[in-house]
């Protein structure tokens, strides 16, 4: 498994390296001269707090990384607790509201640390109950008392989005647990007829799906994708070199959710496809750490790691390639944004941590959930 260390942690480091590259590129190139001017410096602050997030980030990776995972099991219930405290005091006065959606406290979006929260908190849950996977009480029932607390207080802040996500990542991990495909179903239908209603009942998330699906009903709406689809155009096949790009600048939140066309305008076609690569690199990577990993808690682990990152970006990149209808939510590792740094990390050293300690263990405890990635091999000890 050194190979496929090696390989996630290039990858991750060359997002991370080419987030801040492009952020370099937005915000030095228009207002070096004035910050000159006025003695501030030559770095904006954009870059001072990304680049601390990112040095944060990779310290909260090598520590995860050095960890044996499984002694994080003690730590699952103080974490979601924690979480869920964290996400009620987001909607009191002690939140801060953004745009209409109150989503941050101290600086903090708990909403990223919700996502650890529900991975430990579901592979924790599944191996210790693997044996009653299988029943609809255990498999559907005590999976979502676990979600439905975080996924209520996140939907309320409102985000959507986030919920979606997690949503997504839930039902993936009760399949990979060994839950009923038949079982599944029913929380799946219920959770999008909820959604539906949910997203009927908002004005504005209701005229955001009208204007994907009929655009000159509300160009107000489409402005954003519209630029975004003109800056990767003007970049073309060579793009316009790093630094040169104008089309970037006319659009909305270019450094958080729409990174990527300021990518496509600079790098072009070749940049572009590497970042795709470089995620499906990620996916196939997490599928091999999931697949080879000693014991059901870091199965269970591994699989919901390359969910959330592999779900996250296939959104991103649909939304501001116009496959999906708008939504805000940042490109991993590349998208501006100090807590969703350090917790995409963060996330990747859990993930190098199952992956150091796969293969054949004699420390594991027995409790093992059935391969869903293949047949029982080596990797899996009878």
């Amino acid at each position: 498994m050194n190979r496929t260390i090696t390989v996630l942690l290039a990858t991750v480091a060359a997002l991370v390296g080419l987030g801040l590259a492009m952020l370099a590129s937005l915000t030095l190139a228009n207002l070096n001269s004035q910050r000159f001017a006025a003695g501030a410096g030559v770095w904006h602050p954009w870059m001072m707090k990304q680049g601390a997030a990112c040095v944060v980030g990779f310290v909260a990776l090598c520590v995860m990384a050095t960890r044996d995972y499984r002694s994080l099991e003690r730590w699952v219930w103080p974490v979601y607790g924690i979480t869920l405290i964290s996400l009620l005091l987001v909607l009191t006065p002690f939140g801060t509201s953004v745009k209409g959606a109150q989503r941050w406290i101290l600086g903090v979006q708990p909403s990223e640390f919700a996502k650890v929260a529900l991975i430990l908190s579901l592979a924790w849950y599944s191996a210790r109950f693997s044996y009653r996977m299988q029943t609809f009480t255990t498999g559907v029932l005590g999976t979502g008392a676990i979600a439905l607390p975080l996924l209520a207080l996140i939907v309320v802040e409102p985000d959507k989005g986030t919920t979606l996500l997690l949503a997504f990542v839930t039902v993936s991990l009760m399949l990979v647990s060994g839950v009923r495909w038949f079982h599944v179903l029913i929380p799946v239908v219920l959770g999008g007829v909820a959604f539906g209603f949910l997203i009927a009942g908002s004005g504005y998330a209701r005229d955001r799906v009208r204007a994907y699906w009929n655009p000159e009903s509300n160009p107000a709406l489409t402005y954003q994708v519209d630029r975004s689809l003109d800056a990767m155009g003007a970049g073309g096949i060579r793009g316009t070199g790093f630094g040169a790009g104008t089309q970037k600048w006319n659009i909305p939140e270019v450094s958080t959710d729409f990174v990527f066309p300021a990518v496509g305008e600079e790098l072009g076609l070749p940049g572009t496809l590497s970042v795709v690569a470089a995620f499906l690199i990620l996916l196939v990577s997490g599928a091999v750490v999931a697949h080879r990993a000693p014991d059901a808690f870091g199965m269970v682990l591994a699989s919901g790691v390359t969910f959330v990152i592999a779900a996250q970006a296939l959104v991103n990149l649909g939304v501001v390639t116009d496959l999906l209808p708008n939504k805000g939510m940042a490109l991993p590792f590349l998208s501006r944004g100090g807590t969703g740094t350090v917790v995409m990390l963060t996330l990747v050293g859990l993930l190098i941590s199952v992956a150091r300690r796969s293969g054949f263990d004699p420390g594991s405890e027995g409790r093992r959930l059935d391969n869903p990635f293949g047949d029982a091999d080596t990797d899996f000890p009878q």
